[in-house]
């Protein structure tokens, strides 16, 4: 009886273990589950906030890097040539320096999220929450923070 308290209590704690996601690093990040009443918390509203804030300016950089990586690479701006598998093929070291630069923007939206303190799962959902009647209060308190960091965005480069 002993020994099948004790399967019972190791087999508990394998499975409790096993109930967290984790990162690449190893870290462990409980998995989100959306409120049952779908109402957006101060917390969520801050995090959605940071990474929002902060996947602008991965954006901002990312989209310079591309910029040199179509004028390195002689690619056309619209980046058609890249979603041919012809042109892929016959130009490898193209295939490898794009593959390069899609894990570098993924890594961006990883330390994005990381810096608001929200998993990616958790900013999609808040994303989507605030179109819902319910969170109004908490939209409008998004859209003016995100609006006031965009224009004072836009008057530090009326500046430079």
């Amino acid at each position: 009886m002993m020994r099948i308290i004790l399967c019972l209590l190791v087999l508990v704690t394998v499975v409790s273990f096993g109930c967290v996601e984790k990162t690449e690093q190893g870290e462990q990040v409980k998995p989100f589950t959306p409120p049952v009443d779908g109402k957006i918390t101060n917390q969520q509203k801050d995090a959605y906030i940071k990474a929002s804030i902060a996947l602008g300016s991965a954006m901002d950089k990312y989209s310079l890097k591309i910029k040199e990586f179509s004028e390195k690479y002689e690619i056309r701006d619209d980046l058609s040539q890249l979603s041919d598998t012809v042109f892929l093929n016959e130009h490898s070291e193209i295939k490898r320096a794009w593959g390069e630069l899609d894990e570098e923007w993924k890594k961006m939206q990883k330390e994005a999220y990381k810096s608001g303190g929200i998993s990616e799962i958790e900013f999609n959902w808040t994303g989507g929450a605030l179109t819902d009647t319910i969170n109004t209060v908490i939209q409008k308190a998004v859209e003016k923070a995100l609006t006031t960091v965009a224009e004072s965005e836009t008057e530090k480069e009326k500046v430079e």
